[in-house]
């Protein structure tokens, strides 16, 4: 008998001597109370209230009357009714908590500081999502998210993704910005849930990230994400005239809303294997300057 199976069926709501006893009739099934005592090691009074118990919960069933003999309820059906009791008291559960929290709760931000923790918390979030998910991801991300992401579609939920990189994804709408390697800024992720939680993290080394609820935040992760999904569907639309106002890959507009190191990288992105584009010279004298700057 497994400590640790006996430990996992606790958390399913056994106890210690019921674990016992269900395991017992898996290995000797049509046993009587007197014959299951034995074979445990339990008190015999404690088996037979344990039975009853059991019995009364549906978890074994008595075949016989004299004596009386139990067989355990199939694993796969009995696991399954626990799962559907458990997620049906967990909604239970969350409505009753909605109607205990302030309306006016401002919400919380939760840090992440690891790469991991931030990925699992991600597929939490998509798991979660009733009606909407709304992100940003690199297509390495995607691979890493695709099975929750097609599990939410399937589940009726409506799928936006701005992708930065090459990936298919059929489960959902796909607004297409250029690749990693043209992306100034760090490898940032965005993500919104029912237009209720929100998260934002950066996954370049030391990854970092925060989680929340605030209503003012999520809403600009949303606006955020609206933005990209805006400027993809014109810049694929119209690319040509807003490059001949703004030049390749927008720099003209950009370079002076950037960080210096941040324009200096998309300046380089733009220019490389190609002729230097007509940058004006004030806004390379500022970015020479603030970069001056930051290195004294």
């Amino acid at each position: 008998m497994s400590i640790s199976t006996i430990e996992e069926m606790k958390h399913l709501g056994f106890t210690g001597a019921e674990a016992q006893i269900y395991i017992f009739l898996l290995q000797h099934p049509l046993s009587t109370g007197y014959e299951i005592s034995k074979g445990t090691g339990l008190p015999r009074a404690n088996t037979y209230q344990a039975l009853e118990t059991m019995t009364t919960k549906e978890r074994v069933t008595a075949v016989s009357a004299d004596p009386v003999r139990y067989a355990p309820v199939p694993p796969a059906r009995l696991l399954r009714r626990i799962q559907d009791e458990t997620k049906q008291r967990c909604q239970d559960l969350e409505q009753q908590f909605a109607a205990l929290e302030r309306p006016d709760s401002v919400g919380h931000f939760w840090e992440l500081n690891d790469q991991k923790r931030i990925e699992a918390r991600l597929r939490e979030l998509i798991t979660m999502a009733q009606h909407r998910i709304a992100a940003s991801l690199w297509a390495e991300d995607l691979e890493r998210f695709s099975d929750v992401l097609r599990e939410a579609r399937e589940r009726g939920c409506t799928v936006i993704l701005n992708l930065f990189g090459e990936a298919s994804a059929d489960y959902a709408m796909i607004y297409q910005h250029e690749g990693p390697e043209k992306v100034v800024g760090g490898h940032v992720i965005a993500l919104a849930i029912d237009f209720g939680e929100a998260l934002v993290a950066s996954l370049d080394a030391p990854a970092t990230g925060v989680i929340t609820q605030n209503r003012t935040m999520v809403r600009v992760v949303e606006k955020l994400i609206r933005n990209e999904a805006y400027l993809a569907a014109i810049y694929e639309r119209l690319s040509p005239e807003l490059e001949a106002a703004f030049g390749p890959h927008l720099v003209n507009l950009r370079s002076g809303l950037l960080p210096a190191a941040d324009a200096e990288q998309l300046v380089a992105i733009t220019t490389m294997g190609s002729r230097p584009i007509d940058l004006p010279s004030s806004l390379y004298t500022s970015m020479r300057e603030a970069l001056q700057l930051g290195e004294e």
